[in-house]
Parts: structure tokens; C-alpha cells; sequence
């Protein structure tokens, strides 16, 4: 199938960037997660594992190691007393349903964040982050094809030391057989530095398996 039938139609108005080019968002992923050299993707789906699953939706994952973004007011000092804030990408719930030659995904994401000690200069401060995560599509070989950045835009009122924010949007995916839809996937995560993941890598927790339902909220 080819690159131009691989669409991502984002019902959201915190865009950051347009659609990235399949060449760059592959040498960016490579070089995160050491596919360099003609390795195969982390992301492939195995015909046994397509074999016993009943869902026919596509796969939808948090990276671990990019599900959490921490920002320190000076480069090179990752110590708590240093955080600005920290946000975590908690939990993502999705659907899907098929129309033609393709599969359309719903997507229902929590974020959670919290101010560190240098958040604020004065105590009435209002604080007010714009966190930019992704939302990438691969092919049935676990290939990244489209990758699309986005911002969770929250603000801190008068006293608030942690804020929720949930975001939803959908995703078309172009197949040739609803069967092969499961065989797509599509991946969350924050857009980090290298600075950023090796701090991840270092110290955050995987993403639990089994999170509580997400409130409700309007519908796309």
C-alpha cells in the first residue's frame, strides 16, 4: 500500500505540526529504539499473536518509554527539586468501526501532570504548559507509515498542584481487507529529546496494563 493512502484525520485544534514525512519520522524512531542496520520493528504483530486475537480493531499502544515528559529548570540536573512539571500519558481507550476500504479509530486519552518545585515564582502564579505528544500509524510489518505531533495544553489555576486532561480524536486507516485491519497499529507518546528519554529510560515505571475507565466525555 502506498504512503499517500495512509491518512491521519485528528478531530483536534492542538496541532503543532503537520503530518511528518514517513523517511524522517523511520530515522527518528530508529535511532530511539535501535532499528538501525536493517533491524526488524519492536511494533511487528506475529501471525499468531493476529491468529488469536477476537478484536478486529487495530492495535493501540503506549510506548513506555516515551508515556511520561519531565521537565527540569537547568540542563543536566534531573533531581526533584529542580522539576518544573511532569506530565504522564496514563491511559488511552479506543473503537473502531469499518466504512469501505478503511477502518476509522476513535481514541480517548488521559493525561496526568504535576508541578515541581520551580513551577512557579510566586504562589498566585498560574502556570500554563503545552506538552507535545504523538500519534503514529504502522503497517502490518510494524513499519512507522504517518506519525502526527499534537499539544495537551493545560494551565495551572490558583493553588492547583496537578491537572487531568483528556483528548480524543480519530484516526482513518486505509485497508484492503477488514481482516487486515488488527494488523495495523497505532502508537502514543510524547515527542522527547534525547535528554528527555534518557531520563525515562532511567527512572520511570512501565505503563499499568489494566487502567479504571476514563470519565465520560462528549463523543467525536
Amino acid at each position: 500500500m502506498k504512503l499517500s493512502k495512509y491518512l491521519l484525520l485528528c478531530l483536534s485544534a492542538t496541532t503543532l505540526a503537520a503530518c511528518q514525512t514517513a523517511d524522517g519520522f523511520v530515522a527518528d524512531f530508529s535511532d530511539t529504539f535501535n532499528m538501525q542496520g536493517g533491524g526488524s520493528s519492536p511494533y511487528a504483530i506475529s501471525d499468531v499473536e493476529v491468529a488469536k486475537s477476537n478484536d478486529p480493531c487495530p492495535r493501540v499502544s503506549i510506548v513506555d518509554e516515551l508515556s511520561s515528559l519531565s521537565e527540569f529548570a537547568s540542563p543536566g540536573n534531573t533531581s526533584e527539586s529542580n522539576l518544573i512539571s511532569r506530565v504522564n500519558l496514563q491511559q488511552v481507550e479506543s473503537t473502531c468501526s469499518f466504512q469501505n476500504d478503511q477502518v476509522s479509530v476513535d481514541l480517548k486519552m488521559a493525561f496526568e501532570s504535576t508541578l515541581g518545585e520551580k513551577a512557579k515564582v510566586r504562589a498566585t502564579d498560574k502556570p500554563f504548559f503545552s506538552y507535545p505528544f504523538f500519534v503514529a500509524v504502522t503497517d502490518p510489518k510494524g513499519i512507522i507509515m504517518a506519525k502526527e505531533v499534537f499539544s495537551a495544553s493545560m494551565t495551572y489555576e490558583k493553588g492547583e498542584d496537578s491537572h487531568n486532561y483528556y483528548e480524543t480524536m480519530r484516526q482513518l486507516i486505509p485497508i484492503d481487507r477488514k481482516s487486515n485491519a488488527k494488523r495495523h497499529q497505532i502508537l502514543l507518546g510524547f515527542q522527547l529529546d534525547p535528554a528527555q528519554l534518557k531520563y525515562n529510560r532511567a527512572n520511570m515505571v512501565a505503563v499499568p496494563a489494566t487502567q479504571e475507565t476514563m470519565p465520560d466525555t462528549p463523543p467525536l
